[in-house]
């Protein structure tokens, strides 16, 4: 791709401003609406500003960051390994957020999806850039920033994005500190901020202001562009010629679509309610005097004041202003606009009696009309991180990473994963899961409904991954099936007891349950023996198959006891698996031989047996 000149790049970002300008403008009104710009109800009168905006898109933002994010590769019937595989992927992109958090966090910005949230809800727009770069050290580090969707700027193809750039103002010290300006020419003594342009295509990044190339052109080695831009809502792109290019005002709507004038007749109703009450407070006041030009400098309002009036002079009340008979009613009529347009009151607490679960469950489906766009954008945000992250992963450029996080589990992990694993890794699916508490509870009933009956519904590991939406279905199906061979065989339990005793360094208290165990096993082992010498060659009912000597195999040795083993029991009578000696193969039932044969490999001869030794030497052909 040809070298881009400092103008093009401007003129490319100036001609969509221009395109967008209605969109624009409205996500200015629209932060004006949540910073609370004061109401307005005219000189000499009392306003009033609700905070009713603000409270309600913060209170989106909250359900928006604290619900569950849940991150896996969906169940298809894959072969274990190939399953694995995906777990470790999901783990890779789970820990890449946390990682990019981290960046932020020390940048004293917000995480990721607190940034996204707000911009989802006030904006009604995303947009950021996702790449991975090598610092000095060429250690991997992950750059995820949210970008200001009011500054973004963007051009589209065929394939999607063509070209994505970030406007933000700086100050001429933040320039010369950040990208090692020495002068501004004939500028150099400017006070006012500059605009600086962060420019990516699909092959290139620049970095320029109004007058020259502040970063030179950089490959970002990314095959595309390495940023992301997306907007709420379901709401195609709708233009007609009454409309016109003003259509992409309504193209991504923020939660005030529904209220911005009803936040308005609001104010002005308690506005009203206010100057009234304060005209309630201290009323008009009519005063005569001869002359008409009579004058308090009291404060008749005041306790104990006292008024000296002449003759012919008096004071009287002007009278109290109400409000109209309809007012009551206008501003119920509002309220339902705004609770209907929004969120309802009873959402921050505000319940005059116990609602039925009826009641619950149509309470939050209204809610859900609110929530479920953002949360449906916040996903298709994530996914495309996940792909421009893993596409650059995949590609071979680095080395393998170590990440760390929580799992859907909420079991910690770190693990370094290799780009193989990614690049072999299935296609991500992210879901976001504002759940109630009895949502659990459901999914278990539903889990335990499929696998009852002699013939479940549906296989375990399938009700692990899709009903119950747990990380790793294969990992939690050997804990639980060790958990029943555990249970089946007494020494099992042991064993259990034993090694976590000496984990948290009670030895003492681990000699008791290590004598209790080799006691058993010299019984199974003393029965086997006994079997074994009655001619019964099948092995006692319940008790594994004999090791050398009759012992019974055990997966390596119990931990060494503190001197020695246990008191009572000589380390010459154990068995060989309790001393630690790995267990063998049976060999199958003993053979007899018929009278006067050779047994298998034995030596004829006293001439064998010394060659066999290495004292006699192979004789010659």
């Amino acid at each position: 791709m040809a070298r881009r000149k400092v103008t093009d790049i401007i003129d490319m970002v100036e001609a969509h401003h221009s395109a967008t300008f209605p969109l624009r403008d409205r996500m200015e009104k629209d932060h004006g609406i949540y910073r609370l710009e004061p109401y307005d109800a005219g000189d000499g009168y009392r306003s009033f500003t609700s905070n009713e905006p603000q409270v309600m898109a913060d209170k989106i933002v909250s359900w928006l960051t604290s619900a569950e994010m849940v991150v896996r590769i969906p169940f298809s019937g894959n072969k274990r390994d190939q399953r694995d595989t995906n777990n470790q992927k999901e783990r890779f992109l789970t820990g890449i957020i946390r990682a990019a958090d981290d960046n932020l966090t020390q940048r004293l910005l917000p995480s990721l999806r607190n940034q996204l949230a707000w911009y989802l809800t006030v904006r009604g727009w995303y947009a950021g850039r996702a790449m991975l770069v090598k610092n000095e050290k060429k250690e991997t580090r992950v750059d995820i920033t949210p970008w200001d969707p009011l500054n973004t700027y963007w051009g589209e193809g065929p394939d999607g994005l063509e070209w994505a750039c970030y406007r933000v103002r700086k100050s001429p010290s933040d320039v010369r500190r950040q990208y090692n300006v020495r002068n501004f020419g004939e500028n150099e003594d400017r006070d006012e901020s500059i605009y600086v342009y962060d420019f990516y295509d699909k092959e290139d990044n620049y970095v320029v202001m109004e007058d020259r190339i502040l970063k030179k052109r950089t490959r970002h080695g990314y095959d595309g562009v390495p940023c992301f831009v997306g907007m709420v809502g379901s709401a195609p792109l709708i233009q007609s010629d009454e409309v016109g290019t003003d259509a992409i005002a309504n193209y991504g709507e923020s939660v005030f679509k529904h209220n911005r004038d009803n936040f308005d007749n609001n104010n002005f109703m308690m506005s009203t309610m206010l100057e009234l009450t304060a005209r309630s407070r201290k009323q008009g006041l009519k005063v005569k005097s001869r002359d008409g030009t009579k004058t308090l400098d009291e404060d008749p309002y005041q306790e104990g004041t006292e008024i000296a009036l002449g003759q012919g002079e008096d004071i009287e009340p002007l009278g109290m202003l109400e409000m109209a008979k309809e007012s009551g009613a206008f501003m119920g009529l509002v309220s339902s606009e705004i609770q209907r347009g929004g969120l309802p009151y009873s959402i921050y607490g505000e319940l005059q009696f116990q609602l039925s679960g009826y009641a619950i469950n149509t309470l939050r489906q209204g809610i859900e009309t609110v929530l479920s766009p953002r949360i449906d954008a916040l996903e298709k945000a994530y996914r495309s991180i996940f792909t421009i992250i893993s596409e650059q992963y995949a590609s071979g450029r680095f080395k393998a990473m170590e990440v760390s996080g929580r799992d859907r589990d909420r079991m910690y992990f770190s693990d370094e994963i290799s780009p193989d694993v990614v690049k072999k890794g299935g296609d991500p699916e992210v879901s976001i899961l504002s759940q109630l508490p009895q949502d659990d509870m459901s999914k278990m009933s539903m889990a335990q409904i499929a696998r009852e009956g002699p013939t479940p519904l549906l296989p375990d590991i399938f009700i692990r991954d899709m009903i119950l939406g747990l990380q790793d279905a294969d990992q939690l199906d050997d804990v639980i099936k060790e958990q029943v061979a555990e249970k089946a065989l007494p020494e099992a339990s042991l064993w259990t007891l034993l090694a976590s005793l000496e984990n948290r360094g009670r030895g003492d208290l681990a000699q008791f349950y290590y004598g209790e165990l080799m006691r058993l096993m010299m019984e199974k082992v003393a029965a086997t023996k006994m079997a074994m010498a009655a001619g019964f060659t099948g092995g006692m009912p319940g008790s594994p198959p004999p090791g050398p000597g009759g012992a019974p195999p055990m997966p390596g040795g119990p931990p060494p006891m503190p001197g020695g083993g246990p008191p009572g029991l000589p380390p010459e009578v154990m068995p060989n698996a309790a001393m630690g000696v790995p267990p063998v193969p049976p060999q199958g039932p003993p053979m007899t031989m018929p009278a006067g044969s050779q047994r298998p490999g034995a030596v004829d001869n006293e001439e064998a047996r010394m060659r066999q030794m290495g004292l006699v030497p192979p004789r010659e052909v």
